[in-house]
């Protein structure tokens, strides 16, 4: 067994070959069910030499690491040059863009470039992690639980062992950045230490409307033409910082069939999910996320199209949420799929009864389904109160602070240990600022947003159900919520700091209607909340569980679900069938323009004017954006798109529809992912916006490790 884990075909029998001849010739690998998302620390070099005949060598393999970059709280990015120079997408630098933004000026809307290192602009907040050292930790962080610990006693035990373990790792230089991170949900704890750059500077960022051109409509979709690139600069004492760990630029791009690998952080999959746990997304979590989406999009559509100052106020909010609903209705798509599910069974029948076969395995692992399957259950039983009996009603901050309002003096009163997390002393500063805080409640927003709420809870929950009764008291509700915030009183800090602080007398004679219905939901709250986390804790522990025995069938071999760490996936320049026909590996400069023609040049189709301006200096057949098999999710947005020789040929910003599924069942028939092409960067660098230092900074050539 131990010799058979060690060896590619440990990593081949991951699942049968239960992939018909015909997905085979579709383009389809076996034994990819947990996806293509590498970590350093094991890459599958046999894997990588049979199929794409590369054999990378520790050097190259440690360059590409050092010459990756983790971008602020949630997306990837690289070192582009030996001067500090990053790459990363325009939808990431957003925030820095914005706080590099001087009164008068509108860099999002008109771009930016800083043809003098002098004129580069302090981008505020933004912090870059470079990868430094991977340690297993995996047993300390395991002999932190005692064995006869619950569920919810081990989960605690093992987070204050890894908080010790990353403070320990702090310490060891100034600029340190240390993270445990979870492998295998629960099976393994990697230390992560980085390198922190804090003092970042915008170099280049386009016109936001070239950078996300085609809006929502084009979004998760291919073919695209989008430049979505900005360049920030790590500076190091007032310099900027030497880094001769950079990827180089590729003088010839890419062509149909190259081996690509992209370097970034997967955030989150769900890969090793059992069938229960897709099954609960499947029929409860995901149906209500996506009615829910649906609402809120059409509220506050509505309250653009009454008033056009606060349409444009909304675009961002609009945006995220229609953004957030592509994505659950691609993850549902997969999940809705029986092609897609019967694989997913398969592939969970095969390592249960692998399970089986052991007797010790049996032992320690074989009742853990079932276990997570009673969780799921119950989960679905309480789907419908979890929703509504909360102080979440689509974001009401009236609801909200009404809720944290009537708790106040109870938890402030009880020993800090046994409060509710936000009201303990570590976090209880903060939570007062933002209750009593000033900041203006939008009432008419409120209002729209409520009734949008009641809507739905009319249509979810019994007549006779409590909160329910206390909101409408026989009203419809669009008239509840206007009678609501009509009637609130907690509308100012001070307001809501007197009542909350006045004691429980007056917590008790309050007609605030926000109030009244708090005090009906509180305690149905409180026991949802300690039920939810229980099912929690017993689900993490079964997570676990199911961890280890994978990790004892098929040991390290196959990828780790995503957690926003770093990794590297391999794949290849693909077309794919689409609609009927075939979607080209790579769009062009022409089809852009092509496009922006078929709609008249109307929004989101709209280009920039200076790219209207330039159209003639432009090379019409240059390559745009590319689409690939790597493999990918959130969290990749500004990774590079590599090949063999460490060289850019591209940056990630999004994938197809078809690539959603791929959270949970990993496919690479049809899922692409989609980077802008690296021949596009520099045309348009030099072509649109006379970036020409920056475009001779990028083709300057550097030393690359050999393969």
């Amino acid at each position: 067994m131990r010799q058979l884990r060690t060896c590619l075909l440990a990593f081949l029998l991951l699942v049968p070959v239960m992939v018909a001849a015909q997905d085979l010739m579709d383009g389809e690998y076996p034994g990819l069910e947990t996806g293509k998302m590498w970590t350093f620390d094991v890459p599958p070099r046999q894997y990588w030499a049979q199929r794409y005949n590369f054999s990378p060598s520790d050097q190259w393999l440690e360059h590409v690491r050092l010459s990756a970059v983790r971008y602020g709280g949630g997306c990837s990015s690289s070192f582009v040059s030996g001067e500090g120079l990053v790459m990363t997408n325009h939808h990431c630098a957003r925030s820095c863009i914005e706080s590099a933004t001087r009164p008068g000026e509108d860099f999002l809307t008109n771009g930016f470039y800083a043809a003098k290192r002098e004129d580069e602009r302090v981008c505020q907040g933004l912090f870059l992690d470079q990868l430094q050292a991977i340690t297993d930790v995996t047993e300390r962080v395991s002999r932190a639980a005692a064995p006869t610990a619950d569920a919810k006693t081990a989960a605690t035990q093992r987070t204050k062992v890894m908080r010790e373990i990353e403070d320990e790792c702090n310490k060891t230089e100034a600029d340190a950045a240390c993270q445990v991170v979870t492998m295998y949900r629960g099976g393994q704890y990697k230390l992560y230490r980085f390198h922190r750059f804090k003092d970042i500077r915008l170099v280049f960022a386009p016109e936001g409307q070239i950078a996300f051109f085609g809006g929502d409509p084009d979004n998760f979709t291919y073919p695209r033409w989008n430049l979505d690139v900005s360049f920030v600069r790590a500076y190091v004492n007032g310099k900027p910082a030497e880094t001769p760990h950079h990827f180089t630029w590729s003088r010839n791009g890419s062509r149909e069939g190259d081996l690509t690998f992209v370097i970034g952080n997967p955030g989150s999959t769900g890969r090793l999910n059992t069938m229960s746990q897709l099954e609960y997304l499947r029929d409860a979590q995901y149906p209500a996320q996506l009615d829910q989406l649906h609402r809120m999009i059409e509220a506050f559509k509505a309250l653009g199209a009454a008033d056009t100052v606060r349409a444009k106020a909304l675009r961002n909010t609009i945006f995220g949420l229609e953004n957030t609903q592509k994505a659950i209705g691609g993850y549902q798509s997969g999940l809705l799929d029986p092609r897609l599910m019967a694989r997913k069974r398969a592939w969970e029948g095969e390592f249960r009864g692998k399970v089986n076969a052991d007797a010790t395995l049996r032992r320690q692992y074989g009742r853990v389904w079932q276990t997570v399957s009673e969780i799921q259950a119950r989960r679905k039983a309480i789907d419908v109160r979890r929703r509504y009996h909360s102080g979440n009603a689509y974001g009401s901050r009236l609801l909200n602070t009404a809720l944290a309002t009537v708790r106040y003096g109870a938890e402030t009163a009880k020993p800090d240990a046994e409060r509710l997390p936000a009201y303990q002393e570590a976090n209880k500063a903060a939570f007062e600022r933002n209750l009593f805080g000033n900041a203006p409640i939008d009432v008419v927003q409120e209002q729209a947003l409520l009734t949008a709420f009641l809507t739905a809870m009319q249509r979810e929950v019994p007549a006779t159900d409590p909160v329910l009764k206390a909101y409408l008291q026989g009203r419809t509700p669009a008239a509840a919520a206007e009678a609501m915030v009509k009637g609130a009183t907690l509308t100012t800090g001070d307001a809501r700091k007197a009542l909350a602080t006045g004691g429980a007398a007056g917590i008790a004679g309050s007609t605030d209607p926000f109030i009244a219905v708090a005090r009906v939901i509180d305690p149905l709250d409180r026991a949802l909340v300690k039920e939810v986390t229980d099912l929690n804790d017993r689900e993490a522990q079964a997570n676990e569980q199911i961890a280890r025995a994978f990790l004892a069938v098929y040991g390290s071999n196959a990828s780790p679900d995503a957690t926003f760490s770093l990794r590297i996936s391999d794949g290849e320049i693909r077309r794919y069938p689409m609609n009927g026909t075939v979607a080209a590996p790579y769009t062009t400069f022409g089809g852009l323009y092509e496009r922006a023609s078929a709609f008249g040049g109307q929004p989101p189709f709209d280009l920039p004017p200076r790219w209207r301006e330039r159209r003639d200096s432009l090379t019409m057949d240059t390559p745009f954006n590319g689409a690939g098999t790597n493999d990918i999710i959130g969290g990749n947005s500004g990774s590079p798109v590599i090949n063999r020789d460490a060289e850019v040929i591209g940056l990630i910003f999004d994938g197809n529809i078809e690539m959603l599924p791929n959270r949970f069942l990993f496919t690479e028939r049809v899922a692409r992912s989609v980077w802008v092409d690296s021949r596009a960067i520099t045309h348009a660098l030099r072509r649109v916006y006379d970036a020409h230092a920056l475009v001779d900074e990028l083709e300057r050539r550097g030393a690359t490790p050999a393969m």
